[in-house]
Formats: C-alpha cells, sequence, structure tokens
C-alpha cells in the first residue's frame, strides 16, 4: 500500500503537468501560425470583423513560391451569450483565398470568395498580405442584435497546401504536406452607441 501512494502522486502530477508543458512548447513554436489582431466593430448596418494572419512558415513559403496552389479558409461566427444555456450561434461564413504562384509570368494569383475578387501580384509580400487579412467583413446585421446583449465572435484558419486528384487522395498520408487549422480566436463584442 506504502509503494502505491508514490507511484499515484507520480501519475497525478503527471497528469497535471504535461499539459502545461505542451502548451509551453506549443505557444513559443515560431513556426506556428496564429490569428491574430482580431477587431470586432460595427458600422450603422453591420458587425464588421478584421483579423489577420500572424505569418507564412517558412515551408508555406517554399510551397507558394514553388507553384503549389495554396487555399485558406478563414472561418467565423458569431455569437449571442445565453446565461444558463448553450450560447445561441447568430452567423457563421467562410471565407476562402487561393493563392497560386505563376513561374512563368512571375505572378502571384490570389482569389477570394468575399469580396469575390481576382487579383495578380508581382511580389509574394503584397499578394501574402491579399490572402493573410479579411478587412472589415460584415457578419452579422445590426438589426438582429440588442444593446443590452454580450456577443463574441470567434475566428480560425484552416489551411490546405495543395488538391491531388481523387483517385490519388489516399497518397496525403505519405507526404510531407498536411493541412492545419489554427485555434478559434474569440473576441468579444458589445454594441457601439
Amino acid at each position: 500500500m506504502k509503494r502505491r501512494i508514490p507511484l499515484l502522486l507520480a501519475i497525478v502530477a503527471l497528469l497535471v503537468i504535461a499539459p502545461l508543458l505542451y502548451h509551453l512548447v506549443v505557444d513559443q513554436n515560431p513556426d506556428e501560425m496564429k490569428i491574430k489582431d482580431v477587431l470586432v466593430t460595427n458600422d450603422q448596418t453591420n458587425v464588421l470583423v478584421y483579423a489577420r494572419l500572424s505569418h507564412f512558415p517558412p515551408d508555406i513559403e517554399k510551397a507558394i513560391l514553388a507553384g503549389v496552389s495554396t487555399t485558406f479558409s478563414f472561418k467565423i461566427e458569431f455569437y449571442r451569450k445565453k446565461k444558463h444555456w448553450f450560447d445561441e450561434r447568430l452567423a457563421q461564413l467562410e471565407i476562402i483565398k487561393n493563392i497560386k504562384y505563376d513561374q512563368a509570368k512571375k505572378k502571384f494569383y490570389v482569389t477570394s470568395t468575399f469580396p469575390q475578387t481576382a487579383e495578380a501580384f508581382q511580389e509574394f509580400a503584397m499578394a501574402r498580405l491579399a490572402v493573410a487579412e479579411i478587412n472589415g467583413i460584415p457578419v452579422v446585421n445590426m438589426k438582429n442584435l440588442s444593446r443590452d446583449q454580450d456577443y463574441y465572435a470567434r475566428i480560425k484558419l484552416a489551411w490546405e497546401n495543395y488538391r491531388l486528384p481523387f483517385y490519388a487522395e489516399f497518397l496525403r498520408i505519405f507526404l510531407s504536406f498536411r493541412d492545419f487549422e489554427t485555434d478559434w480566436q474569440i473576441q468579444p463584442f458589445r454594441l457601439q452607441t
């Protein structure tokens, strides 16, 4: 019985310390993409969301510069906080951006689903900025909100760095490139007067 107590304490300590160490290591990973500078505000008609991606890790930059078509998907959700019940989702949308480098023409092509655009850039820095930012995306109409309620928006990014033909999709598990998703970033919101 006396031998089991130290073993039990060691197991409990490991279960408590391991998640803390994991978060310290993950938070200090410089190559990890994150959503940052999230701003939720409103104009006279809509709630607007602004955000940007922290950076592109070197592997993603290399893939893009090698001509790999890369798709980024910003997922935005807007909630009304509820006491004693689940929060109510008022809006959910996805903004898909794609970047493709044409090595022959030395141009970066960026498309976006919102606003629906297709642009060409000579410089990678400008193309990266067009992909990595969402600016003033209308999420929900102000008529659906009330001043005495608390709200919040949450946003995350998923990316898929290549698309194989349907019959070759099983090969993805053997390739070094992989799909990725950031953590949700949550930003509270109250109506501006």
